[in-house]
């Protein structure tokens, strides 16, 4: 004899929600793939001031925008190189420009607005002296501030350098045409025309006919920041440069990127163990980070630092 059990009807019911949940669930992962497929990442255009290039500047930008997982930053440049201020009254205009690179000045800072991240981490501030070949030793033997401002230093006279140096109680002479200053350095008219630690090599490759020469014993620096800036109506591109200079910065791959493009001239500058007269920058905002050390580059060896 078959002896038929009943089904449990309480099982039955509790399989059936449970499957019909699946369904649903599965039906709802499928919506949401969908959903993503046909709703990508929005791609967003940025014009950076200046010509096609991979510089450092530039591959920085790139580099910080990828860290925007909701934008997708696609970069090109203006095309042509314009006078700074020109480039600041294009930024965020229809058909201008989205970011410029640049010093960072009150004046600028009220134009635009400006990421407050040194992104060369003050290193165009360190300068050398390039001197008269006869005078090649003019600071040798100069041990504290007072003595190196009793020199005159040579500078052109629309430079922002010049009024900080003047700020300074540094003496000034003066020039209005640039190429003309290292003809003056080559005739004596002044002690000493610094340069950036980034500038001076090139400046005496181009000048090899001139008796002059990069000064071996000292280094001067005041603060001076290279921010990226962009328009004042564009707030949320502000945020992604700033959001992604702060994860670089602390991922490591900022001082990375940093570091393959100037590593070189930095460890040179270490080695030479130069004394550093240390100046200020009135010009700066108020606002620029100095009490970030992390953000700033220190060349001074221990016990050779002037204030």
């Amino acid at each position: 004899m078959i002896i038929f059990s009943r089904p449990n009807i309480t099982l039955l019911k509790n399989n059936y929600r449970y499957s019909k949940a699946l369904f649903y669930l599965l039906l709802f992962s499928t919506f949401l793939a969908q959903a993503k497929t046909h709703h990508p990442v929005p791609t967003k255009h940025i014009v950076y001031a200046g010509t096609e290039r991979e510089s450092y500047s530039i591959k920085l930008l790139k580099h910080v925008l990828s860290y925007d997982e909701k934008t997708h930053y696609q970069l090109s440049a203006f095309g042509k190189y314009l006078p700074k201020m020109r480039e600041f009254n294009l930024l965020g205009k229809r058909n201008g420009i989205d970011v410029v690179i640049g010093g960072a000045t009150i004046e600028r800072e009220q134009l635009a607005l400006p990421i407050r991240f040194p992104i060369l981490q003050g290193l165009y501030g360190w300068r050398i002296a390039l001197v008269h070949k006869e005078n090649k030793n003019i600071l040798r033997d100069i041990n504290n501030l007072s003595d190196f401002k009793k020199l005159r230093a040579l500078q052109f006279h629309t430079w922002s350098d010049s009024e900080t140096l003047r700020l300074n109680n540094i003496k000034l002479v003066k020039g209005t045409d640039i190429k003309g200053l290292y003809f003056m350095l080559d005739n004596k008219r002044a002690d000493y025309f610094l340069r950036s630690v980034l500038e001076i090599d090139g400046d005496l490759a181009r000048h090899r006919h001139l008796a002059i020469e990069k000064e071996a014993s000292t280094l001067v620096w005041y603060p001076k920041a290279v921010y990226f800036y962009v328009g004042n109506n564009q707030p949320s591109l502000a945020k992604s440069i700033k959001t992604g200079l702060e994860l670089a910065l602390k991922d490591g791959s900022f001082k990375k990127l940093f570091m393959s493009y100037y590593g070189e001239i930095i460890s040179t500058l270490q080695k030479e163990h130069r004394q550093v007269f240390k100046l200020t920058n009135p010009l700066l905002s108020p606002l620029t980070p100095l009490e970030r050390p992390e953000l700033w580059l220190d060349l001074s060896p221990a016990n050779k630092v002037n204030n």
